[in-house]
């Protein structure tokens, strides 16, 4: 299927301007066009609410990226050569079909934001704490009915969104968490707020 030619001249107009950013949202692609592996210089690349089943492989060539948003797409798996980018910081897989966290994330140590809501995921791998830097989790509107204790170890994270899951409590490891100022976990099968939690949690939140 060929490419929208307003898209390749959006992609074009990037390299001759060796641009850091290309904003390819809701043009209803099906694919990561090729040209785009030429802005290797890229800082941010953002292709949500398109059409995408799959990424190229070759997108990992891309190491400068600080940010990815493949938001609303149809998305199940991510390639393993992915996992070269490690500079990443911001990475939005909202609004896909992921039934678990693609392995190649764990490369991502730098990441201070990641979106995984609104997808079909129903574990979390232990090797989620691995982030040092991860101030933003949002894994709301999943499937998951726990989370692992090792979450606890995200020493930087200031928001976590659990809301609308499958959740029967929450880790009490959560409440060594010192710099977290919000956490959203509405719309789970709570039986209560723990009270280390209940400062976290805005009122209109609780059941």
């Amino acid at each position: 299927m060929s490419t929208n030619p307003a898209v390749e001249q959006r992609i074009a107009q990037a390299l001759t301007e060796n641009a850091e950013s290309l904003d390819l949202t809701n043009l209803r692609l099906e694919r990561v066009p090729e040209s785009v592996r030429e802005l290797t210089g890229l800082t941010r690349l953002r292709l949500p609410f398109n059409r995408l089943a799959e990424v190229p492989a070759w997108l990992g060539e891309l190491g400068s990226l600080h940010e990815l948003n493949l938001t609303g797409n149809r998305l199940r798996s991510l390639p393993d050569p992915l996992a070269s980018l490690v500079s990443l910081r911001e990475l939005y897989l909202a609004g896909n079909a992921f039934k678990s966290v693609p392995p190649c994330l764990r490369s991502f140590g730098s990441l201070n934001v990641l979106d995984l809501s609104d997808n079909h995921i129903t574990v979390i791998p232990e090797w989620l704490c691995e982030y040092p830097f991860l101030t933003l989790l949002d894994l709301h509107g999943n499937l998951l009915e726990s989370l692992p204790a090792s979450l606890g170890d995200l020493s930087a994270l200031t928001r976590l969104d659990v809301a609308d899951n499958e959740l029967w409590d929450l880790p009490e490891s959560l409440a060594g968490l010192s710099a977290l100022e919000e956490l959203d976990a509405s719309g789970n099968n709570l039986d209560e707020v723990p009270e280390w939690a209940q400062h976290l949690i805005d009122e209109e939140d609780e059941d």
